[in-house]
């Protein structure tokens, strides 16, 4: 059996919390405004990094929403082009933190090779 890898990156001066590499589909929401998809590309207990297409602006608080997590309530920290950084206002429990990665984790799809591969996938007829 083969065990996942999850990217770690050292805390840096100024940073309080490991952050995750990640690819996670979130979707943010300014209060009274609507729904912008996102990718989340880190994440830690203290906050988060993503890209999204939405315009935002530093010091603004944004809801991020995650599958398996009600919405959390964030501020944006910095912004460079379409990437952003996010402080939550509440920090996640680090238990909330492992739930959120084990959820956005996907198995990986089984590809089998050889010339029963191209017959089985539906397209055509062994011989």
């Amino acid at each position: 059996m083969r065990k996942a890898h999850l990217a770690i990156l050292p805390t840096r001066e100024g940073r309080t919390a490991e952050r995750r590499v990640v690819n996670l589909a979130a979707s943010l929401r300014e209060p009274g405004a609507t729904l912008a998809d996102a990718e989340v590309v880190n994440l830690s207990v203290g906050g988060f990094a993503a890209e999204t297409e939405a315009v935002l602006e530093t010091g603004t608080h944004v809801w991020l929403k995650l599958p398996g997590l009600e919405p959390v309530n964030s501020k944006v920290v910095w912004v460079e082009g379409n990437k952003a950084g996010f402080e939550f206002v509440t920090p996640l429990h680090p238990a909330t933190l492992d739930l959120v990665l084990v959820a956005g984790r996907r198995p990986m799809v089984k590809r089998h090779f050889g010339a029963g591969a191209v017959a089985n996938s539906g397209g055509l007829k062994a011989r």
